[in-house]
């Protein structure tokens, strides 16, 4: 693996910075030496131009506030999913309480019922008293 130059680290710093809300300042500060022959070296080793600083940590801020506005809607649906589930709660709670009492007044009108009538199951005695 290869080890990673100055600017990559400066870079690496300001987007953990960016990424946390911070300032990437003492990680920005730091430049690295400039050689002769600059112009050869891979576009990696280069050091990392403020543009592209700027850019890069413009960019992970806009991804950022991205992923807060995800958030913020995440957390009212989350809202709306707890409010909606407590009034289905509810809801089902009533819809047991109606049926329990319309068993109730069931219940009650057929023991009224069968106490108007006369049983026949036992009719009076033809017996006189004595």
């Amino acid at each position: 693996m290869r080890n990673q130059s100055s600017s990559s680290k400066n870079v690496i710093a300001a987007l953990v910075a960016a990424a946390f809300g911070l300032t990437a300042g003492p990680a920005l500060a730091q430049t690295t030496s400039h050689d002769s022959h600059t112009a050869s070296t891979p576009a990696s080793q280069r050091p990392a131009s403020k543009k592209s600083v700027r850019q890069l940590t413009s960019q992970v801020k806009h991804e950022r506030e991205q992923m807060q506005a995800a958030n913020v809607k995440l957390n009212k649906a989350t809202a709306q999913l707890r409010r909606t589930t407590h009034r289905m709660k509810e809801s089902q709670a009533k819809e047991l309480r109606v049926a329990s009492a319309e068993h109730s007044v069931r219940k009650s009108e057929r023991k009224t019922r069968s106490g108007v009538h006369p049983r026949s199951a036992h009719p009076a005695s033809s017996h006189p008293p004595r």
